[in-house]
């Protein structure tokens, strides 16, 4: 989660924006995941150089509890990535897709670590 987007604000309940949890045009399989067994929460926040991010913790079995599926898919050097499909770029404005990021940031963050610098 991007610090400089806001989205997340330990103060407001809910915590975290289900903007949090919305594809960009990269995305065209699903939001990409890591697994912690593979990555720590501060090897999973590393992304634009000069940019400091926090990651949201959900638990795989929950979300499958709640019909949101989770796909390893494993990438060259990050055996770890996984993909939420439903939560694509193309059908991000689908029912499915609104309602899977609403459900990640109002019911399924277990928590929220960082702020980690990249």
């Amino acid at each position: 989660i991007p610090a400089s987007a806001n989205w997340y604000d330990p103060d407001k309940q809910p915590c975290v924006s289900p903007h949090a949890f919305r594809p960009n045009k990269n995305d065209d399989t699903g939001i990409s995941i890591h697994r912690a067994k593979y990555k720590s929460a501060e090897e999973a926040a590393r992304g634009r150089r000069g940019k400091t991010y926090f990651v949201a913790v959900l638990r795989a079995g929950d979300l499958r509890e709640h019909g949101i599926d989770v796909l390893a898919r494993p990438q060259e050097g990050d055996p770890g990535h996984a993909e939420i499909p439903c939560l694509n770029y193309t059908q991000r404005r689908e029912k499915k897709a609104l309602e899977s990021k609403d459900m990640l940031a109002y019911e399924l963050t277990i928590r929220v670590e960082g702020p980690f610098s990249a």
